[in-house]
């Protein structure tokens, strides 16, 4: 972890930013105060949170949370009544109907504009004609596309009539889709026809086709003529959209919700078992995502926000189909691969349209940085306020890149880290935050964060918890009750603990070093995985590392490292730097004895091709674990390179 601070408030942030505003408005003491005193009294923060970033009520709430079930039970703005699409799209239609909404382009250079009036015309048309055809309040919807317009408006049009929507990552292999559609009891789904990445285009509904099969729930499927592609789905009765909408007018009616009903539910990714289905509500949509892209993200009416992402991960729902448009602002989707076809896409993309806000993944981040170091010096990148980041940690090396030649030194890196589960980030910095490189700086306004021992002590190193309720936390599963609450409040009575390994250095700089699984006890001596890759990622012949704990008699555990050659060996032999694949084994293994002690030495460094991947681009641990010691690797259907996993080693019995 860095010793000194990097970036400091500006007197623009602590006098303009909208979050400074805020405190002045709410009669907050000040930055340095706001965090204790929203943990002090949430119900205080999030009411004011929810006037400030402009929810709009049918009728307004009696309480803004009733725990009288239980935290795990948390009831949010009791008695309000709205609709979520009121504050996304009405009130902008009726203010700015003509102000972008979306901007779309895709790899090819097709680009198009959609305008609030534009968007609520196209939702509302698929509102009418899906509640002709049965749809009703209480439903769920399915809705599969790339990052398009049109997959934001089908959810919307779900929204209008009552019903919830899943959004489906187009990436899944059949099974994944299916296991997600079926669970949520999705009988109406919404997708794309096919979309086109890296320069190859991918045959949506052939995927379709085999999820359905999988999915009895199913019955009919919407297509959205996006590549030109006609496939037949065997098991459900498809509509083409231009048909299915033909006739119906451009006027719906809002089936009004109360603020507990759901908006959506969204499936963690399953690398690691079966995916849990969670449940978000229409005020928890709204206030998760207005609060998050207003005050983290400095984020106002006719700014842009640009992140790098794919249909159907939390960030989507979240910030870019609520919080920025609920905000009046512009979102920036780029469909595709961000580097196809060429690496400058993204940076092009922010000059062009004058990006105010920008995110991306660590690994993403990295992916962008091989094909240009210096991207602030070939592209104009003024427009900028805040760069962001989630999903995984960042290496300190990896951030002050991100920092320097994205942000120019001059804007905060909000690196956040939340969940699925939670709709929104635990910790995040703020424009009102110091920052060092690749911290996450300390909870959220309004989270009441603690980082516990194994024995639920507070301590400086441990697992992140939550120890009262937030609006974003789902207050149950698809799969019930029991579930829920085993895995997230039974470690530790009445506090949220969703397995997250944290550190908190001596400046009080907040760090998430991985999954708790990620932690491993080598003769006593706790280490997390990440701290190893980082160490050996420094080894000038490496490209990337995964590093997991194996079993030890006297040890108890001992890690051990799979790594990727910047030279281009295949894993086999020697690569064209001339060091044979057991040298840079044992090079990196005393390498690691030097950086963090001998203890952590790893008792075996394979040397392979390529590593896996998440969709998100997350190597999991969890199923290269299983692979190396002989055990099932569970559904790798959501993994976009499970071959690599075919040239792993096992372990010698």
């Amino acid at each position: 972890m860095a010793d000194e601070f990097v970036w400091e408030p500006s007197e623009y942030h602590e006098t303009e930013s909208n979050l400074a505003q805020f405190i002045d408005e709410y009669d907050y003491d000040g930055a340095d105060d706001l965090i204790p005193e929203t943990e002090a009294d949430l119900a205080r923060f999030w009411g004011a949170a929810a006037e400030d970033t402009g929810v709009v009520w049918r009728e307004d709430y009696d309480a803004v949370v009733d725990t009288s079930d239980g935290v795990e039970f948390a009831d949010w703005y009791t008695g309000g009544r709205l609709n979520a699409v009121e504050t996304i799209l009405d009130q902008w239609v009726e203010r700015t109907p003509d102000r972008a909404v979306y901007v779309w382009e895709d790899e090819n250079g097709r680009e198009a504009t959609v305008t609030y009036a534009d968007l609520a015309a196209r939702t509302n048309r698929l509102a009418n004609a899906m509640r002709d055809h049965g749809v009703e309040r209480g439903d769920v919807v399915g809705v599969t596309f790339p990052m398009h317009p049109d997959g934001f408006a089908a959810c919307l049009a779900a929204l209008r009539i009552g019903a919830a929507f899943t959004m489906v990552f187009p990436g899944y292999g059949a099974d994944a889709m299916g296991l997600r559609l079926d669970d949520a009891g999705a009988e109406l789904v919404v997708a794309a026809d096919g979309y086109v990445r890296g320069g190859e285009t991918v045959d949506l509904l052939a995927k379709l086709d085999d999820a359905v099969a999988g999915a009895e729930s199913v019955t009919d499927i919407v297509v959205r003529d996006h590549v030109g592609l006609d496939t037949p789905v065997s098991d459900a009765t498809t509509h083409d959209w231009a048909g299915f909408v033909d006739g119906y007018g451009t006027d719906a009616e809002t089936a009004v919700m109360d603020s507990g009903d759901p908006s959506f539910l969204a499936y963690s990714s399953g690398t690691t078992g079966a995916p849990k289905g969670t449940i978000h509500t229409h005020a928890s949509l709204l206030v998760m995502g207005n609060k998050e892209v207003r005050y983290h993200f400095n984020l106002d009416e006719g700014d842009t926000l640009a992140w790098v992402t794919d249909f159907g991960w939390i960030i989507v729902p979240v910030w870019m189909l609520a919080g920025a448009p609920a905000l009046g602002a512009t979102t920036l989707l780029l469909e595709g691969a961000p580097d196809h076809p060429s690496g400058d896409r993204v940076w092009r993309a922010i000059e062009e349209h004058e990006v105010t806000a920008f995110g991306i993944s660590p690994s993403g981040a990295r992916g962008l940085r091989q094909s240009n170091e210096t991207p602030s010096e070939d592209y104009d990148l003024s427009s900028l306020r805040a760069i962001g980041s989630t999903g995984e940690p960042w290496d300190e090396d990896g951030w002050q890149w991100f920092f320097e030649e994205v942000g120019g030194g001059e804007v905060p890196v909000i690196n956040a880290s939340g969940g699925t589960e939670l709709a929104g980030a635990i910790l995040v910095p703020t424009p009102l935050t110091p920052l060092k490189p690749a911290t996450l700086a300390g909870p959220a306004p309004g989270v009441a964060a603690n980082i516990y021992d194994e024995n639920g002590e507070p301590a400086n190193e441990g697992y992140l918890v939550i120890e009262q309720p937030i609006p974003g936390m789902t207050n149950s599963l698809t799969a019930g009750d029991e579930r829920y609450l085993d895995e997230y409040w039974r470690e530790f009575e009445g506090v949220w603990n969703q397995n997250d390994w944290a550190e908190r250095d001596a400046d009080g700089c907040w760090y998430i070093t991985g999954r708790a699984d990620d932690t491993m006890n080598v003769a006593g001596r706790r280490v997390t995985a990440p701290e190893i890759e980082e160490v050996i990622a420094g080894h000038p012949a490496v490209e990337e590392a995964s590093v997991v704990p194996v079993p030890h008699d006297v040890k108890g555990e001992v890690p051990v490292a799979f790594v990727t050659r910047l030279d281009g060996g295949d894993g086999g032999g020697g690569g064209e730097g001339g060091e044979s694949d057991d040298e840079l084994a044992e090079s990196v293994r005393e390498r690691v004895a030097t950086d963090l002690g001998a203890p952590y030495r790893p008792a075996a460094v394979h040397v392979v091709p390529a590593l896996p991947r998440t969709q998100t681009g997350k190597i999991p641990r969890g199923v290269i674990e299983a692979v190396y010691r002989g055990q099932p690797a569970g559904n790798v259907s959501t993994l976009s390179d499970a071959h690599a996993l075919e040239e792993f080693p096992q372990r010698e019995k």
